[in-house]
């Protein structure tokens, strides 16, 4: 099944994706034919840093993973607003040091200090679990080119 069937059929429709059950926007942009897209709502938020993972040896690219309390939902794309939920903790994972991500880690990622991101937004119902996202918290992933960036103690990482 190709990444432009998907798109064109769910169109208008917030559902889960055939193969990672993640959601799926109801809107359609160019990124999501990129590889990292999980075909998910674009947010850009306001939040605060509730909690920092320690880094771990990992093969391939790295993340940095930090959970965040969302302050102010700025904008969505994708999906009704009321899809994020401001009441849970969001995990956030921040790709870097390849080609795909950003070229360095966030410099100083410090609980208690705000943050701005933008990136494809996984609702909690369709998040999974993983190493540092054991209670399966929403997610916001991709946040670098095409479609994300972070904005931290006013440099802005992309």
């Amino acid at each position: 099944m190709s990444s432009q069937y998907l798109l064109n059929r769910h169109h208008h429709n917030l559902l889960k994706h055939p193969h990672f059950g993640h959601t799926i926007t109801n809107d359609s942009y160019g990124h999501q034919l990129h590889p990292l897209s999980l075909h998910a709502p674009v947010v850009h938020v306001k939040a605060t840093i509730v909690k920092v993972y320690p880094d771990r040896e990992r093969r391939g690219a790295m993340h940095q993973h930090f959970d965040v309390k969302i302050n102010e939902l700025i904008s969505i794309k994708g999906a009704a607003a009321s899809l994020v939920d401001k009441n849970l903790d969001t995990f956030v994972a921040v790709r870097y040091g390849d080609n795909m991500g950003l070229a360095e880690p966030i410099k100083g990622i410090t609980e208690g200090q705000e943050i701005e991101l933008q990136g494809e937004y996984i609702d909690h119902n369709h998040a999974y679990p993983t190493e540092d996202n054991r209670d399966q918290s929403p997610v916001i992933h991709f946040t670098h080119k095409p479609v994300g960036f972070v904005i931290y103690q006013g440099k802005e990482y992309r």
